[in-house]
């Protein structure tokens, strides 16, 4: 999984601002990305039709902003094809949430639901951005937070893997 921060020169310069007891920093473009989500092979996939697989990745307590009284807002989910696929044609819906574990079954929260259009072009990349930013507040503080992926389509036969990606916007604020 990679952490990218964007704009972090308000953060550092509010760290290195002498003696502050305390420090604020609007982070408006942060992405996380976990590389090689693995996705489980269909066997007969082409006999069998339409089916659907689920894959996730777990973002431990580490990580950036936690217990900082952070607000964090996704605002894009990316899937990338990863390995040899060419592109991600075959996948006719996607479904991202996210909760807190190890209560997974209470408190998931909805960040994507993507179908594909008819019409849509050949692509490497399913993009999605979110009308309306979905606030990861309540989750982002718990020490994991599990990201799901599940997608369903003409599958393929033998395992695969993408790339996930989710754009977050955030704020933080730390007291001393």
């Amino acid at each position: 999984m990679k952490l990218r921060l964007f704009s972090i020169v308000p953060v550092l310069a509010a760290l290195t601002g002498g003696c502050s007891p305390s420090f604020e920093a609007d982070l408006p473009d942060v992405e996380i990305t976990q590389h090689g989500l693995k996705m489980a092979g269909v066997p007969g996939a082409a006999q069998v039709g339409d089916t659907s697989v689920t894959s996730s990745f777990t973002f431990s307590s580490s990580a950036w902003a936690k217990h900082m009284n952070s607000a964090v807002f996704v605002h894009q989910v990316t899937i990338t094809a990863g390995g040899s696929l060419a592109n991600l044609d075959f996948i006719k819906s996607a479904r991202v949430t996210a909760a807190a574990a190890p209560a997974l079954s209470e408190g998931t929260t909805a960040i994507v639901d993507y179908e594909r259009s008819a019409d849509a072009p050949s692509s490497a990349a399913i993009q999605v951005s979110l009308p309306v930013p979905i606030d990861l507040t309540s989750l982002w503080s718990a020490n994991q937070l599990v990201i799901e992926l599940q997608v369903a389509g003409q599958l393929p036969e033998q395992d695969w893997t993408v790339d996930l990606t989710l754009n977050l916007s955030g704020n933080m604020t730390y007291k001393f």
